[in-house]
């Protein structure tokens, strides 16, 4: 595989991949047009605007995906069905994000923080174990393991706009997920208090350049 680079001082350096893999957020959804938003307004390619020369961001985003795999009409929103293909696919990394959690919330699949928590800590785990299979650390690896870092769900308007998907409890639930990954020896990116659009779940355009702030933060970029 072609090592992507650039210059730096005159020599040349490897551009760093981080593989962000998430839902509706990540990937765009504009609930005022019921499409995408404009790529260069999505937080994923603000970022990768501003380090083009520096970061490579593989935006891997899907509109309903769940960290777990409790979909049942719509299978291809199981996210942990297609996370080893997509981490494969684009390996190696240098940074892995998962950005999920916030539609394992919803009323309808009526789950407990404890089996979101776990579903979330699967993807840790998938990767830990492929690095230490000895094939996959020197294919898909490089011999390296990536950095791990979660975005947990952010705030959604359960009491007005979107209370028909969350309810305080679900709230609740969000919280105590946060709780747990904060005590935990696990690097997280928290955000509260984005601006959304109307439907009370999905990130304005404002939220997106506050998103691709805090994200920036959060990486220390």
């Amino acid at each position: 595989m072609e090592l992507v680079t650039y210059k730096i001082n005159g020599g040349v350096g490897i551009m760093k991949k981080i593989l962000v893999y998430g839902d509706s957020n990540t990937w765009g959804d504009n609930f005022i047009t019921g499409q995408r938003i404009p790529d260069e307004k999505q937080w994923v390619n603000i970022l990768r605007k501003k380090y083009n020369k520096e970061y490579l961001f593989l935006q891997e985003g899907l509109p309903g995906r769940i960290a777990g795999n409790d979909e049942i009409m719509k299978k291809y929103k199981n996210g942990q069905d297609t996370f080893i293909s997509i981490f494969r696919t684009n390996a190696p990394v240098d940074t892995v994000i998962i950005s999920l959690g916030t539609n394992d919330l919803q009323l309808k699949y009526n789950k407990s923080s404890d089996d979101i928590i776990k579903d979330l800590l699967w993807y840790k785990d998938k990767i830990e174990e492929s690095f230490n299979d000895e094939e996959d650390k020197i294919k898909y690896f490089n011999s390296k393991m990536p950095n791990i870092v979660y975005i947990l769900p952010i705030n959604f308007d359960y009491q007005v706009n979107a209370s028909a998907i969350f309810d305080i409890e679900c709230e609740k639930k969000r919280q105590e997920i946060i709780k747990y990954f904060a005590k935990e020896n696990i690097s997280i990116i928290t955000a509260d208090n984005l601006d959304l659009f109307e439907d009370g779940i999905h990130l304005s355009y404002q939220g997106h350049k506050d998103m691709a702030k805090i994200v920036e933060q959060g990486l220390c970029l």
